[in-house]
C-alpha cells in the first residue's frame, strides 16, 4: 500500500481490522457492502460500486488509474458471498480532506448505535465531533441528526409503531401486574391516539394504605415527533420523597383531558377503597384543573403550589423586603400572626390588597388553608415530569412508559431495602423534627390542668396542649402531623414518648408498607402474543390499530425550556425567634437576656 496512506490519523488506520483476503466470506451482499464502506472510510479512499445484484458485488477505487478492485460473488448453494478477485494496492493519493462520500446517514446510524443505546440524549453535535475524532471524517449536523434518528428507530422502533403497540402494551401491564390500571383511548374514524392512563397496583396499594392523603397534580409538555403532554398525580411517602400514583400521556393539554384524567383517578381510588380519605390536592390551579377537581373530588381541599404563588408575588412587586414579609405571612400559624404581616406589607404597598384578592389566602396560607399538607407546600412532581420529558422525548411512547416503569421499579426496590435497614419508630426526616421539638421543649414551663390538658408557658405566651385530641393552640401539631415543641414538653412531663404521638404516616412501618408491593417486569415485545379477540381494558380494543395524533412537531430545533435549579428547591422557611421576634434564629439560640 502506498506510503501516503500512513498520513491519516492512527485511530482510523488499523491494517489488521481492515485487510481483505481472497476467500473471505460475508453473510450477505448487504454485509459485504457495509464492510467495504467501513474500510474505504477507515483508509480514506473513495469507493465506486461497479455492479451489485443478487449474485455479485464489484467495487473499485473511484480515482482514475488506481488498480484497487474487489469482486465478491455468491457461494453456490448457500446465502453467503466470498471474495473471488482482489487487487489490494492503491496508487492514488486517496481522500485528502475530511469529507467522504461513503459517510452516509446509514453509516452514521451504524457508527453511533452503541452510544445511542446507552445514552438516548446523545446530541447531534456530539455525534459529528466524535465521528471526526474517531474516523477523521466530517459529517453535517443534519447527517448526524438523521443518523441518530435512524439509529433510535432501529433500537426502539418508530414513533408510529409505538402507537400501534399501545393496546397490546396495556394488556401486558394488566396481565403482569394484576390490579393495575392501563387503558388507551383513540379518537375519530382514523383511530388517532388521544389518551393513555397507567397506574400500577403497587403504587395504588402504597398510596391507599400508607401515604398521606395528599396529591400533587402537574404536567410537562413533550417535544417528540408528535408532541403531547404528560400528566401525573403523585403522593408523598413517609420520608418526604415523591411517590407517583398515576401517569397519563395525552395528545394535548386541554380542559377535557384534565377532566378525563381526574375522572380516571377518581375511579381508581373508588374501586380500591370504601372509605377514601378526604384529600388535599396541590397544583397551580389552572382553570381546567380546578374544574376537574371540583367535579370529581368535590370534598377535597385544593390548594395552590407555593412556588407558583411566591414567584407571582415576587415578579409582581419586585421588592425584597415585601417578599421576606410575604414568606413570614405564608408560614404564620394563626390568623392573628398572618393579619399582622399583611398590615406590614400594606404599609409598604397598597397594591398588595388587590393581589391578595386574586390569590386568596384560603388557597395557600398556612393560617387559613383548611386541608392538611403536613408541611408540604410545593410541587416536587414538576421537577420529576421535567426530567422525564427531557429524558424520554426522543423515545416512542411504549419505550417512554417502559423508562418510567423502570425508574419506578428501581425506586421501589431501593426504598424497600432502605426501609428494612431502619430501626427507629419514625423515618429519619420525622425523627429529626421530633428531636428538634424535644430540644426546644426544654425552654418551657409545663402546668398540668388535668389528665390530658397542659399549659405550656414561655416568656411570650401560653399555649394549651391536649394530648388526647393531639392538638396545640399554636396549631403546628395538627398542621404538620408531628408533636410541636409545646406538645413535646407536655408529653415529656407526663412520661410519654413523643415519637408515639406522630401521625402513623410518618412511621417506619408505614414506609415499609408503602413499598411492600412489587412492580413486575413487562416481557419483551417479541414475546407478546397476537391478541385478536378484541378484549377491552377500559380503553381501546387490543385488535385496533392506533395511529399517531394529528399534532406534529414544527420544523426546526425545538426550544428547550430552561428551568432554574433553585425553582425546584423547597422554599426555605424564615425562622423567627419566639422571644425577641427577630428573624434568622430560634428561641433556643437567642442571646437576649431573660
Amino acid at each position: 500500500m502506498a506510503d501516503h496512506f500512513l498520513n491519516v490519523p492512527d485511530h482510523s488506520l488499523n491494517l489488521a481490522d481492515h485487510s481483505l483476503v481472497i476467500g473471505q466470506e460475508f453473510a450477505d451482499v448487504e454485509t459485504c457492502r457495509r464492510a467495504l464502506k467501513d474500510i474505504a472510510i477507515a483508509l480514506h479512499f473513495d469507493l465506486r460500486i461497479v455492479k451489485s445484484d443478487r449474485s455479485r458485488f464489484i467495487a473499485k477505487c473511484s480515482k482514475e488509474g488506481c488498480p484497487w478492485r474487489v469482486h465478491v460473488a455468491k457461494c453456490p448453494g448457500v446465502p453467503t458471498f466470498s471474495i473471488r478477485t482482489l487487487h489490494g494496492e492503491h496508487t492514488c493519493e486517496g481522500v485528502r480532506n475530511l469529507h467522504h462520500q461513503q459517510a452516509s446517514v446509514g453509516w452514521v446510524a451504524r457508527s453511533v448505535e452503541a452510544r445511542v443505546r446507552d445514552n438516548p440524549q446523545y446530541k447531534p453535535k456530539e455525534i459529528l465531533q466524535d465521528i471526526r475524532d474517531q474516523h477523521g471524517v466530517a459529517v453535517s449536523y443534519m447527517q448526524a441528526w438523521r443518523g441518530k434518528e435512524r439509529s433510535m428507530a432501529a433500537l426502539h422502533g418508530t414513533f408510529e409503531e409505538g402507537y400501534r403497540l399501545l393496546p397490546a402494551y396495556c394488556e401486558q401491564v394488566r396481565k403482569t401486574n394484576p390490579g393495575s390500571i392501563a387503558s388507551v383511548f383513540a379518537a375519530g374514524q382514523e383511530n388517532c391516539f388521544q389518551r393513555l392512563f397507567i397506574s400500577y397496583r403497587a403504587s395504588i396499594y402504597g398510596f391507599i394504605n400508607s401515604c398521606r392523603p395528599l396529591l400533587e397534580l402537574d404536567k410537562a409538555h413533550l417535544k417528540g415527533k408528535y408532541l403531547g403532554t404528560i400528566l401525573c398525580a403523585a403522593a408523598i411517602d413517609a420520608d418526604d420523597a415523591l411517590f407517583p400514583l398515576a401517569i397519563a400521556i395525552v395528545d394535548t393539554e386541554s380542559d377535557d383531558n384534565w377532566m378525563w384524567f381526574m375522572s380516571e383517578l377518581r375511579k381508581l381510588l373508588g374501586v380500591n377503597t370504601d372509605n377514601m380519605p378526604r384529600l388535599t390536592i396541590l397544583s397551580e390551579r389552572q382553570r381546567g384543573i380546578v374544574e376537574a377537581v371540583e367535579t370529581h373530588f368535590p370534598s377535597s381541599f385544593h390548594g395552590f403550589c407555593l412556588r407558583y404563588v411566591s414567584e407571582n408575588f415576587r415578579d409582581t412587586f419586585k421588592n425584597t423586603k415585601l417578599v421576606n414579609i410575604f414568606w413570614n405571612a405564608v408560614y404564620a400559624l394563626t390568623s392573628v400572626e398572618f393579619e399582622s404581616k399583611i398590615s406590614e406589607m400594606v404599609e409598604i404597598s397598597q397594591d398588595v390588597i388587590s393581589w391578595f384578592q386574586h390569590f386568596q389566602p384560603q388557597l395557600w396560607a398556612v393560617a387559613y388553608f383548611e386541608g392538611v399538607r403536613y408541611g408540604h407546600f410545593t410541587l416536587g412532581v414538576t421537577e420529576l415530569l421535567y426530567n422525564w420529558a427531557l429524558e424520554c422525548h426522543e423515545l416512542p411512547i411504549v419505550q417512554m412508559m417502559e423508562y418510567i416503569r423502570h425508574q419506578l421499579t428501581s425506586w421501589f426496590n431501593d426504598r424497600r431495602n432502605v426501609g428494612m435497614s431502619w430501626t427507629s419508630i419514625l423515618v429519619p426526616s420525622a425523627e429529626k423534627r421530633i428531636l428538634e421539638a424535644i430540644t426546644d421543649a426544654r425552654c418551657y414551663q409545663v402546668l398540668r390542668a388535668n389528665e390530658v390538658e397542659f399549659e405550656i408557658v414561655s416568656t411570650e405566651r401560653t399555649n394549651i396542649v391536649d394530648i388526647r385530641s393531639r392538638v396545640c393552640s399554636c396549631r403546628r401539631w395538627q398542621l404538620y402531623g408531628l408533636p410541636c415543641a409545646h406538645a413535646a414538653a407536655a408529653l415529656i412531663s407526663c412520661g410519654q414518648n413523643a415519637h408515639l404521638f406522630a401521625e402513623p404516616c410518618f412511621t417506619v412501618a408505614s414506609y415499609r408498607e408503602t413499598y411492600s408491593q412489587i412492580i413486575n417486569p413487562i416481557p419483551d415485545k417479541s414475546l407478546w402474543k397476537e391478541l385478536g379477540e378484541g378484549t377491552e381494558g377500559g380503553g381501546a380494543k387490543v385488535d385496533i390499530t392506533i395511529r399517531p395524533p394529528k399534532t406534529r412537531r414544527p420544523p426546526g430545533r425545538p426550544k428547550k425550556k430552561v428551568l432554574r435549579v433553585e425553582n425546584f428547591k423547597r422554599p426555605k422557611r424564615v425562622v423567627q425567634c419566639g422571644r425577641c421576634h427577630m428573624l434568622g434564629h430560634s428561641q433556643k439560640k437567642c442571646t437576649m437576656q431573660i
